[in-house]
């Protein structure tokens, strides 16, 4: 017996100094909150207005659950510490099952020396360290911890895929 599909993406985060010198990488497969799940389910099944655009943002500390929601997510902690305004925007282009932001990648200037850097998330909110919205997905890295200094650029790539479980 088949028992479904699955929903997951990849997170990849490259980092570069202020000279464009690569300083690290970074590959992390997300999971997909319990939120986001119910939020695709509505928009596909019960006409509920879909959400555009997304944006993509920084863990300083992970602990990521299912059940956490931008407005509850103890464990977690959102980095701020860079010079964008907002969280970037997340430009998805589609091609068959998946998404991805490959040509478009989200981009943060890190101005602060010694930021901790511990994953990413896709979120509907753009406010840096706000609670609402939906938070879609997250992934810790399985590296640990990364620094990001005061001149950084941090680019986030997010590739994300809806397929049948193969059972």
């Amino acid at each position: 017996m088949k028992s479904g599909a699955k929903f997951g993406g990849i997170f990849v985060v490259d980092c570069f100094d202020r000279d464009g010198n690569y300083k690290w990488g970074e590959t992390a497969s997300n999971i997909v909150t319990n939120q986001g799940i119910q939020t695709l389910l509505d928009v596909g099944f019960t006409g509920a207005t879909y959400i555009s655009p997304w944006y993509v943002g920084l863990m300083a500390t992970t602990g990521i659950l299912a059940t956490h929601t931008m407005a509850a997510h103890t464990g977690l902690t959102e980095a701020t510490e860079y010079s964008e305004a907002t969280r970037p925007i997340y430009v998805e282009v589609r091609s068959a099952q998946s998404l991805t932001n490959a040509a478009g990648k989200a981009t943060f200037t890190i101005d602060k020396d010694g930021t901790t850097i511990e994953g990413a998330f896709l979120t509907s909110s753009n406010t840096i360290a706000g609670a609402a919205g939906v938070l879609m997905s997250a992934a810790p890295f399985t590296g640990g911890v990364k620094i990001g200094d005061s001149g950084d650029t941090l680019q986030v790539t997010y590739t994300f895929t809806g397929a049948d479980d193969g059972v």
